[in-house]
């Protein structure tokens, strides 16, 4: 299970990273430009060893990580532990700050760049600086509540209307 578990994240990072390989538009004056982000040394991600790193610490099952993408939350969300795992994910893909839990929505916004459904999101940058302003104390907690607020106004945008 842990397996499955890594391969569909592998997959599923592995094609938001691809994703931010064709963005070329700049995503706001606070957000650094593709280019600049592709040029940058840590933008190269080894997403296979941050998953198996993060799966090793923080065991899922994979219905978490499906709930998460097709409603926007967990099914359980009293469990701590995949809250953890995404915590774990986001400080590892630089996304998230392990010092202080803050989060660095620019980068978000180019490692989660794509389409969802079929439409691109043009707005991931506005979508990213929205839901990193987050107080929780906690920082598996916060790092959840970023990314349920991110699936859930992306769902929302692009999930339901066609």
């Amino acid at each position: 299970m842990a397996k499955v578990i890594v391969a569909i994240m592998c997959m599923a990072l592995y094609t938001l990273t691809m994703a931010a390989n064709a963005i070329t538009k700049d995503l706001g004056s606070t957000t650094m430009k593709y280019q600049e982000a592709r040029s940058n040394e840590n933008y190269n991600l080894d997403m296979e060893r941050i998953m198996n790193e993060c799966n090793e610490t923080f065991r899922i099952e994979m219905t978490y990580l499906e709930s998460l993408n097709e409603t926007g939350s967990f099914s359980d969300e009293a469990d701590k532990t995949p809250k953890c795992f995404i915590r774990c994910m986001l400080e590892n893909m630089d996304i998230m700050s392990s010092e202080d839990g803050m989060f660095n929505p620019a980068r978000a916004a180019i490692l989660f760049a794509g389409d969802r459904n079929g439409k691109p999101m043009e707005d991931i940058g506005d979508l990213t600086a929205i839901c990193a302003d987050r107080r929780e104390p906690c920082k598996c907690e916060r790092a959840y509540q970023f990314m349920r607020c991110l699936m859930s106004m992306e769902i929302e945008k692009y999930e339901s209307k066609k």
